[in-house]
């Protein structure tokens, strides 16, 4: 970022009170008497000397974010187990379990519970946020740290459910919106319909095990949870309107719309900055001034933490902000050095920004990160744009006026959808390698190094820089899809062969879960998948739709599963194995040397 020193002044003033009030939020301990006196006495003297008012001010800010922080904590302080018995209103919308029944975030009598609710609680499949059940059960333990940063206090096991009630007059008008956009989406056909629910409203719930997988091997997650994208596209929808209106409507208009569309969207963390953002724009706008876009986000990420300093701890929050500064810092002079059309060149700057900048977070929060992030976004990028925008306008139309306009008006959407699938399926397949932490952190600074260097008008060494960055990401691609798997033991997964095309799973996976790891191992096109225990039908299910047709084999109870005859052999790659059925658990093991 360049510009004059005034110019620097006034975005490092609120960029210093952002990092203060996250540190400060991240600590969440009550200032005692002692460090309250001694930031009094030091902040008079500072003023009294004629220094500036933004030191103390952002002392003023960490120790309130602070004193806040740890008073959020411990108002999710746990409770003993108890039976809870009451009408339960949702917070979030009702999602599957494994195996069967619902979870969700709900609050009975003023206070935050995750309720779990069994497979014949029918009913609360079809509720969404913002409506009621009467639920009787109980609470079990204190809430995990994760849920805690949700203001959630426990787990309540339900055992009874009542009647329901409707949701109040704006979140019935918001449920009311999805469930349109839901009977419009319905002839693009499950899988379909509920990708473009992720990519409009952010609402994964029907998403499939392998879609979900596809898309994290992809890199393209973040699209099917809401983010500052959709907001940015929901404006512009609505622009025409707005612009039909006199200025003294649109702007109470446009804050009205940027609320809504945060409800309708569950006020994910990643919407929250991107409205906080919005509203702060228009509303400078409105006084006739402008905010740069550091010191925009800065101001956003203080009244946001300030209002709730457990977002903090949100991953989706850490990442929005992250890839946010970012595009923002290194969008423009990494696009200024890379070939091609401008459009093209546009579009591959904020992905190499964005992505380097959430690198970090990626690696400390869920492990290595895909290297196929990078292409993968460049080929979806054209087209999710246009299908967000299409799928919240046409999606209500369609919705409005049903058969067989709904199909008609869709036709679009799924052109869309099935491009941007198809990019993730591939990735899904076709691993092009992890990116570790050290890798990881070596990519991010030299993507920052040339940005910093075509900032300052090095354009030659930049492009060369980029151009090894490029060539070794391209190397590791190489040499993953040319290696075999090879034979061995890891993370619960053997491989009988060295091309993985045999498989035995050792221990009991969630679906998700065991996609990830048999990409991450390699394993692409395997022939049988021996279960050590029973398969359930949502596991089989989930390798068929992954791997197509494939031999899956399982002890007695396994679903989509053959059962083996006791003292079985198989013959792999030379090697004779045993297979035994005893106590329900199959064993696997080899004969002779």
């Amino acid at each position: 970022m360049t510009g004059s020193p005034s110019d620097l002044q006034r975005v490092a003033a609120p960029l210093l009170m952002a990092g203060v009030a996250v540190a400060g939020a991240l600590v969440a301990r009550w200032p005692s008497g002692q460090v309250l006196l001694v930031v009094a006495g030091v902040s008079t003297a500072w003023l009294i000397a004629g220094g500036r008012r933004l030191w103390p001010t952002a002392l003023l800010v960490g120790l309130a974010l602070s004193a806040l922080g740890a008073h959020a904590w411990s108002g999710t302080a746990g409770r003993p187990d108890a039976g809870v018995e009451g009408m339960a209103r949702l917070v979030g919308d009702p999602k599957p379990m494994p195996g069967g029944g619902w979870r969700a975030e709900v609050r009975v009598h003023g206070m935050r519970f995750d309720a779990e609710f069994g497979a014949a609680h029918t009913a609360v499949s079809r509720l969404l946020a913002g409506e009621g059940v009467w639920v009787r059960g109980r609470t079990e333990g204190p809430a995990r740290r994760w849920q805690r940063s949700r203001h959630v206090i426990g787990t309540i096991t339900v055992v009874e459910v009542g009647a329901t009630s409707p949701a109040g007059p704006v979140s019935g008008l918001a449920n009311m919106l999805r469930r349109t956009l839901a009977s419009g989406a319905e002839p693009l056909g499950p899988e379909a319909s509920a990708l473009l629910s992720g990519l409009v409203v952010g609402d994964d719930r029907s998403q499939s095990d392998r879609t979900a997988d596809d898309f994290r091997a992809a890199g393209l997650g973040h699209l099917l949870a809401v983010s500052g994208q959709n907001v940015a596209f929901v404006l512009a929808a609505a622009g025409p309107l707005l612009h039909r209106l006199r200025y003294r409507y649109r702007l109470p208009l446009a804050l009205l719309l940027l609320g809504f569309f945060a409800l309708v969207t569950r006020f994910e963390p990643s919407v929250l900055r991107a409205t906080a953002m919005a509203g702060g724009s228009a509303l400078a706008a409105a006084r006739g001034r402008s905010l740069g876009g550091l010191r925009l986000l800065a101001v956003s990420v203080v009244a946001l933490l300030l209002i709730d300093p457990l977002l903090v701890h949100r991953a989706a929050f850490q990442l929005s902000v992250a890839a946010s500064a970012g595009i923002l810092l290194a969008s423009r002079p990494l696009a200024s050095v890379l070939p091609g059309p401008g459009m093209l060149r546009e579009t591959a700057g904020v992905t190499l920004a964005a992505q380097a900048a959430v690198a970090p977070i990626l690696l400390a929060s869920f492990g290595p990160i895909p290297v196929a992030a990078i292409p993968a976004n460049l080929l979806a990028a054209p087209a999710a744009g246009p299908l967000m925008i299409w799928g919240i306008t046409g999606g209500l139309l369609a919705g409005l006026l049903g058969p067989p306009f709904d199909w008609i008006l869709h036709l679009p959407s799924a052109v869309g959808l099935w491009w941007i699938a198809e990019v993730a399926r591939l990735a899904g397949r076709w691993s092009l390698g992890l990116i570790g932490t050290v890798a990881g952190i070596a990519v991010s600074l030299a993507v920052a190094t040339v940005a910093v260097l075509s900032e300052r008008g090095s354009a030659v060494p930049a492009r060369r820089l980029l151009a090894v960055l490029l060539i070794a990401l391209a190397s590791i691609s190489t040499l993953t899809v040319m290696a075999s798997p090879g034979a061995g033991t890891r993370d619960g997964l053997r491989l009988l062969d060295d091309s993985g095309t045999v498989v035995v799973v050792d221990r009991r996976y969630s679906a998700e879960r065991l996609l990830e790891s048999l990409r991450i191992r390699g394993v692409r096109s395997p022939s049988l998948i021996v279960f050590r225990e029973p398969v359930p039908p949502w596991l089989s299910s989930a390798v068929v739709e992954r791997y197509g047709p494939v031999r899956i084999v399982g002890p007695p109870g396994s679903a989509d599963a053959e059962v083996p005859l006791d003292s079985t052999v198989l013959h792999v790659a030379g090697q004779a194995w045993l297979l035994d059925l005893g106590n329900g658990i199959l064993s696997v093991r080899r004969l002779g040397p």
